[in-house]
Formats: C-alpha cells, structure tokens, sequence
C-alpha cells in the first residue's frame, strides 16, 4: 500500500487547522457569563457538547478555590460565542488525599436529590473527623450530612443550590451539625453530577 508524503499530509493538517475559528465561551449566568476558555472548530455545531474545564479559582480570583473543578458543556453556539451549562464538579484527588490522613476516619455519603424547581442530580458529601470514630457516630453524621443536603435541595432552586455546594457554604453548615457529635477536620460536597433536567 502506497504512503502518503509527510510533506503532504503536514500540508493538509495545516490546512484544517487553517480553516478552523476559535470560539469564545462563557460560564453561565450564575458564575457570572464568564469567559472560561477558547476552543476551535470549522463548524459551529462541531462546539455543541463539548466540556470545558475550569476551577473556581479561575472563575472568581480566590486563591483558595483552586482545588474545586467545575465542568460546563456548550449547548448553544452564536457567532462567535460559546455559552455553556453547569455540568459537574469535583475535588481536586491531590486535595483530598491532604485531607486524608492517618488515624482520621472518612464518613461518605451519595445522595441523589431533585431541587425545587426540577432538576435531578447526585450529590457526594465528604466529612474527615479526627482519629478513627464508632460506627454509630459515623452513622449520625451521615444522617446529618443527608439532612442538610436533602433541606436545601427542598429550599433552594437548582442555581442557587449548585452554588452553595461549590463554594462551601453547605460543606460549613453540615460541619458545625457534625461538630455536634464529634471533633470535625472538615466538610466538603466534593462531586456533583447533573442526572437530569425538568422537562421544558
């Protein structure tokens, strides 16, 4: 079978990449229509679906936040704007790892929840108590952890909800529940995953 030239084939690559334009897109309203990133594409349609990656670092300057990763899917392109969807976060690995340490115990909770206004999503909470606990005690703070989460998935709709899980708001209410059973080194909701939406 006949080969094709390099120099012909890296002609042709540089000819995609000619004919491609760069997208410009934006977080959703609630993290504030932000420019998150650029992306290429020859066709429009080519950028629906696509995930872009940031932290919240990025989003809002506070150096704290750089362990937190927000995933947001282009679902509507216009000229050359991009604009995208909350579709997830998680912990940075290398964080929890620093929060996991010996002779600490990790209580774990999954929960799936459906917002005030409709959306369906999975929701893993994290708390880290000093030394290893009884399991009863791991119990109630899992129940606690439940509680919260299932409360402000009543109380809240889906925007504001996301951003009291991102930004820690929740993981400090379920903390100071927490502390009520035993000594608490910390609180975090560290995956969020949309299942579904309300139907239009």
């Amino acid at each position: 079978m006949a080969k094709a030239n390099p120099r012909k084939r890296a002609a042709a690559t540089k000819d995609k990449w000619k004919m491609k334009e760069w997208f410009v897109v934006y977080a959703p309203d609630f993290f504030g229509n932000k420019e998150i990133g650029l992306t290429p594409a020859d066709d429009p349609e080519k950028v629906i679906g696509r995930v872009i990656e940031t932290t919240l670092k990025d989003l809002t300057g506070d150096f704290t936040k750089g362990q937190v990763k927000l995933y947001f899917q282009v679902y509507d392109v216009k000229g050359q704007n991009a604009y995208t969807k909350f579709k997830g976060h998680t912990l940075a690995r290398s964080y929890i790892r620093s929060l996991v340490r010996r002779r600490t115990t990790r209580i774990d909770g999954i929960f799936n929840i459906t917002t005030k206004d409709g959306y369906k999503l999975r929701v893993m909470g994290m708390v880290i108590a000093y030394r290893r606990i009884q399991t009863s005690q791991e119990r109630a703070i899992r129940e606690i952890m439940r509680d919260i989460i299932y409360k402000k998935a009543e109380e809240l709709n889906y925007k504001d909800f996301i951003l009291e899980a991102v930004t820690g708001k929740m993981a400090t209410e379920i903390a100071k529940e927490a502390r009520r059973i035993y000594p608490i080194k910390r609180a975090e909701i560290r995956k969020i995953k949309v299942l579904a939406e309300p139907e239009a």
